[in-house]
């Protein structure tokens, strides 16, 4: 037998980076020629989809809140909490405002970012390639479209979407480590979505 939980799960994400210039910053550059000379521009989106298998009634047509999305933080939906937006219980919930979160069957976020180098502001700035980012976040997380416990539609989905937009620094530590300070205002919103406006982030990526 399969067991007692049966599913599909994928996830995809891509992201690009443009160099608008290539030309040399010296050490005495105002910010207007860091502008100039060290702009480039980013763009990501990731999205995930849960589908349940039930094996012909074997396994219920729900999928297990261990097994669904979860969305929100640093790094991808900025300005809002970990796992802060999305369906929600009705108790719980001690640190984040609104209940427990239940996870989700589909979610999807993207960024688009502009960053110039931060040596302008000197020292530690300078010397670790820190850059100074201007960014806005979209994206969304929702119950299933399937199944008895179906919530919504795609399209009531992508309705759905959330929207931040802020500043940051940026650094990179040897190619593996990404760590940023963030400042990002949700401008839209659920009213029960889990916000944090100042935020701390890291990442690291391997291979």
């Amino acid at each position: 037998p399969p067991g007692d939980a049966g599913f599909a799960k994928f996830t995809a994400g891509t992201s690009l980076h443009v160099p608008l210039t290539n030309g040399a910053i010296d050490d005495a550059a105002t910010f207007g020629r860091y502008l100039l000379r060290g702009l480039s521009l980013h763009g990501s989106f990731d999205f995930g989809v849960l589908h349940p298998l039930t094996y012909g009634g074997l396994c219920p047509d729900r999928t297990c809140p261990t097994d669904r999305f979860y969305a929100g933080g640093p790094m991808k939906l900025r300005g809002f909490l970990p796992s802060g937006i999305g369906p929600r219980a009705a108790t719980g919930g001690s640190s984040v405002p609104g209940g427990d979160s239940l996870g989700g069957d589909f979610f999807y976020s993207s960024t688009l970012a502009a960053s110039v180098p931060a040596g302008f502001l000197g020292g530690f700035f300078h010397r670790s390639g820190t850059r100074l980012v201007g960014f806005a976040n979209a994206g969304t997380l929702t119950g299933p479209f399937w199944g008895r416990d179906a919530v919504c539609t795609p399209l009531e989905a992508a309705r759905s979407t959330r929207v931040s937009a802020g500043v940051g620094l940026a650094t990179n530590f040897g190619g593996t480590a990404r760590v940023e300070v963030t400042y990002a205002v949700p401008l839209r919103y659920g009213p029960r979505d889990g916000m944090r406006r100042g935020q701390f982030g890291m990442g690291f990526s391997f291979g």
